[in-house]
């Protein structure tokens, strides 16, 4: 009985020591989670998440987690190896970024530094991001100033950036990141961000006192090295462009632009970002959907397909992906789909500020 003893505790503990590695390679789950946003009058309404049943092609809504006694709105900035980097808003100095694992239903805060002396900058006055290297998760974040060091007559901007480590639990400064960027205005942050392959992406806003513009944001995390990528132009006078999503197709960055005629007519555009000619970027055509009498929205990519969103349906060239539930006449919703991998990733030393939350998740 000893001996049975003795053997069972030895598992127990060679289990709970599993090194880190084991627990990234568990093979799980692809799920596929809808990320909304519901606008009204020009105004943001609320946000919601849904996990997609590909099989029944409906949806279950998922609950985040409130970590604050906030009854703000959140913003998911992204999902790595399982778990969700979101962004919790408050009017008080209580906004905070936190950790969540639908899987474990454990979420975790991520505490800022006792010395700042700035406010807290959330999105959209900073790019944010998360992403996972060499067992560790970090979160980034960006933001723009005027450069009052440099002489000029005209005015010119900065990026500042700094890094948190998961592991380590703490921040620290991203130097020399913006030595090859130059900016003409400030740097406002939209939902449109995409990873691959260590370097991430954003569609920025670049706003001056005259003008706004929309570039591509890139940055290294291996090089530490933040850049600006101009967006293919629209080659046709007579047509608007009135929507843009950022998506990764056959692992390549890629836009799809969705551009709408006079006749009201619609169709969408995708584009792969290659660097093909002497490592030199630039945007390539491949891709043409249309032409659609009515509004759809790009929403992802899913399988290499484009997904469209039309007010009561997700679909593909390929046929109907999910249903949507009726909402409010009149209200516009935006689409975002994000592809979902379980994990059973601890996230170890949860202090007392976080919990477990008692909702469940949809497991498909």
């Amino acid at each position: 009985m000893k001996s049975f003893q003795s053997r069972f505790k030895s598992l127990i503990k060679k289990v709970v020591e599993a090194p880190k590695h084991f627990l990234f390679s568990t093979k799980t789950n692809s799920l596929l989670i809808l990320d909304r946003f519901y606008y009204k009058d020009n105004n943001v309404c609320g946000q919601h998440l849904f996990l997609l049943d590909t099989k029944t092609k409906h949806l279950k809504e998922l609950h985040i987690p409130r970590v604050t006694n906030s009854d703000m709105g959140y913003k998911i900035i992204a999902s790595c190896n399982g778990l969700f980097c979101i962004a919790h808003y408050s009017l008080d100095q209580y906004s905070t970024l936190f950790l969540w694992n639908p899987t474990t239903k454990q979420t975790k805060r991520i505490i800022e530094p006792p010395h700042r002396q700035q406010p807290l900058l959330m999105p959209p006055n900073c790019l944010i991001g998360f992403y996972e290297s060499n067992n560790d998760f970090y979160v980034i974040r960006f933001h723009s100033f005027e450069n009052t060091k440099r002489d000029s007559s005209r005015r010119t901007y900065a990026v500042g950036g700094e890094k948190y480590s998961l592991s380590k639990r703490l921040w620290r400064e991203i130097k020399g990141c913006d030595q090859n960027l130059i900016l003409k205005g400030h740097l406002f942050w939209t939902e449109n961000n995409v990873t691959m392959e260590g370097t991430l992406f954003w569609i920025a806003m670049e706003v001056t006192e005259k003008v706004s513009h929309e570039v591509i944001i890139s940055f290294n995390s291996i090089d530490n090295v933040i850049s600006k990528i101009e967006l293919p132009i629209n080659p046709f006078k007579d047509c608007d462009e009135v929507y843009k999503k950022l998506v990764i197709y056959k692992d390549s960055v890629s836009l799809i632009t969705c551009l709408k005629s006079k006749s009201m007519e619609q169709w969408l555009d995708l584009w792969i970002l290659s660097d093909e000619y002497e490592g030199v970027e630039c945007w390539m055509k491949v891709q043409t959907l249309g032409m659609f009498t009515s509004l759809e929205r790009p929403v992802g990519v899913w399988k290499n397909e484009v997904l469209m969103a039309t007010d009561k349906m997700i679909h593909s060239v390929g046929g109907v992906v999910a249903w949507l539930p009726e909402d409010d006449v009149g209200a516009e919703f935006s689409y975002n789909i994000i592809n979902y991998q379980e994990r059973f990733f601890p996230l170890h030393d949860v202090e007392e500020i976080d919990y477990f939350e008692s909702g469940g998740f949809l497991f498909i």
